[in-house]
């Protein structure tokens, strides 16, 4: 049998991205069909009384609108938000599910350098205020103040800081799966083993952040492959640091590790994900019995109070046209 190679010409990349070329996700807008499938819980032979699910919802935000929603799940839902400003589709019957909740969202996402200071007013979910303390696995003393101060020294603005620390997480940290203790986003375990991903980068980084004065926030969602449509294997994160001058400035310090585009990813990321909930140790709404959230990606269940884990759950996405600016 004979084979053919496959020359790779501009076209036939345009054809496998489904009429995108890698520049377009940083210039132009995208729209994506996005599918969130939770599958009923093992709840171990069991018919608790009280089940109680919480999905995340799409976030909106100046870079990216909602513009339509289908959920069709076998016991009634509704959306709920919590005061960072997430959203969550929150669901509750008794005993196991009948069928998978399955969510479809049509989401346009434009390439994002942030929001503005005005749009960061006190006593909004946008307020820097909120993302100033530390979180369970995010410490502002210790190593991750020593390293900050190390790395701020001679540098007077925040701005000038900011730079100094993303850079320091780019060129320290290598993005490493292997082994056990990455995932977590315990800015001190990255801070130790200097690797991990994209969660250790920038619980990392927001730490430096903060124990500076600086408001920092982390942010979570799902990367969009290449593609017209198919699976999407996992969630990705990055954080946003507030600056005086230009408010809520983007910075993805794995993706800068990975692809060596260091200016690139600094103030600025491309339209190829889709973000969901904003900041960690989340307390979920309507409040669930157990203990405030790590992060919030994946589905969160509880079976008469008691949490249920690995809850099965599946995500794909349909390249959609989007209009351009």
């Amino acid at each position: 049998m004979i084979r053919k190679s496959w020359r790779w010409t501009p076209i036939l990349l345009m054809a496998v991205l489904g009429g995108a070329t890698a520049d377009d996700t940083w210039r132009e807008p995208a729209r994506y069909a996005f599918h969130y499938e939770v599958e009923p819980p093992d709840l171990g032979g069991s018919s608790p009384r009280r089940v109680r699910i919480w999905i995340p919802y799409p976030a909106e935000t100046a870079d990216q609108k909602v513009l339509s929603e289908n959920i069709d799940s076998p016991w009634p839902w509704r959306v709920t938000r919590d005061g960072f400003g997430n959203r969550f589709v929150y669901v509750e019957g008794q005993g196991k599910p009948s069928a998978p909740i399955r969510m479809r969202f049509e989401i346009e996402r434009r390439p994002s350098k942030g929001a503005r200071p005005a749009a960061s007013a006190a006593g909004t979910s946008q307020d820097p205020e909120l993302y100033r303390r530390p979180d369970r696995l995010i410490p502002l003393d210790g190593m991750i103040r020593a390293i900050a101060e190390q790395e701020s020294e001679g540098r007077r603005s925040d701005a000038e800081k900011i730079r100094a620390f993303y850079e320091y997480v780019v060129r320290n940290m290598r993005y490493n799966k292997d082994g056990k203790g990455w995932g977590r986003g315990d800015a001190v375990w990255a801070c130790t083993n200097k690797r991990g991903n994209c969660t250790d980068f920038h619980s990392l980084l927001i730490g430096m952040a903060r124990s500076e004065g600086i408001p920092a926030r982390f942010i979570i969602g799902f990367p969009i492959p290449p593609g017209p449509g198919g699976p999407i294997p996992g969630y990705h994160c990055w954080a946003e640091v507030y600056e005086s001058k230009r408010g809520w400035v983007p910075l993805d310090a794995s993706e800068a590790k990975k692809t060596g585009r260091i200016e690139a990813y600094f103030g600025s990321i491309p339209n190829n994900r889709v973000q969901f909930t904003t900041g960690r140790d989340l307390v979920l709404e309507p409040p669930q019995q157990g203990p405030p959230l790590n992060y919030f990606i994946y589905p969160y269940v509880e079976a008469d109070g008691k949490p249920v884990k690995d809850v099965p759950a599946v995500f794909r996405f349909e390249r959609r046209s989007a209009e351009k600016s």
